[in-house]
């Protein structure tokens, strides 16, 4: 504890320092096992990425010595604040409730945009969200493009049996791909064409028999909405 104590204390008073963090995020608190950030949302995500390659670079240098997973894993949850006067003491308590979300489906895990990752599904979502509004980017109705995408994830969970996962896993993989295609669109250019091809590589896992969603996606495309619509 007084170990953690001290990392939370040093490595979070550093990075809230960073020029990208710097009046963007402020500490309400870092004690021996948990701490509390509040700021702007599009810096409280990449802050969590790198509080979580931070922590498991610590246990890896620190921990060798003890086996297993215990004591070397972070979750964390986010809560954001909505359009309406809403104060902190009750964002401050949404995140708590998520943080227990998180922790009671798995461990070493995140509570982001209404979904929980794995952190290495987190680091795909941001891949998946810089292609989304690069592509975004390259259209004339992005907003439209983006309901589009919305809808894909929408008739993917309404098709999917509930047993097969939220996001969608599909015996026929050309229905999903096909609807794909639609809202993406057609288009001559090799540019766009690439980024299509991209997005779809991104969005999609393949196997000899199915084709699902990737676990990320929806908090991709919600994240890249959100920076697009800003």
């Amino acid at each position: 504890s007084v170990m953690y104590k001290q990392f939370f204390a040093g490595e979070l008073e550093l990075l809230c320092s960073m020029p990208e963090y710097w009046k963007k995020t402020s500490i309400l608190y870092s004690g021996g096992d948990d701490f509390a950030i509040y700021g702007s949302w599009d810096s409280l995500i990449p802050l969590a990425r790198e509080i979580h390659r931070l922590f498991h670079r610590f246990t890896e240098e620190n921990l060798k010595e003890f086996p297993g997973p215990e004591g070397k894993t972070i979750t964390m949850a986010l809560a954001f604040a909505g359009a309406g006067e809403e104060s902190l003491v009750s964002v401050y308590e949404t995140a708590g409730e998520r943080l227990e979300l998180a922790k009671s489906t798995a461990k070493d895990c995140v509570y982001v945009l209404g979904r929980t990752l794995e952190w290495r599904q987190l680091s795909t979502a941001s891949d998946l969200r810089e292609t989304i509004e690069r592509l975004a980017g390259e259209l004339d109705s992005p907003k439209h493009f983006l309901s589009e995408l919305a809808g894909v994830y929408r008739k993917a969970a309404a098709a999917a049996p509930p047993s097969r996962g939220s996001e969608g896993n599909f015996d026929k993989p050309w229905r999903i791909q096909r609807r794909l295609g639609r809202a993406l669109g057609e288009t001559s250019d090799r540019e766009l064409q690439k980024l299509r091809t991209q997005l779809t590589n991104e969005m999609l896992v393949k196997s000899v028999a199915h084709v699902r969603l990737r676990p990320g996606g929806r908090v991709a495309l919600e994240w890249a909405r959100l920076l697009i619509e800003v």
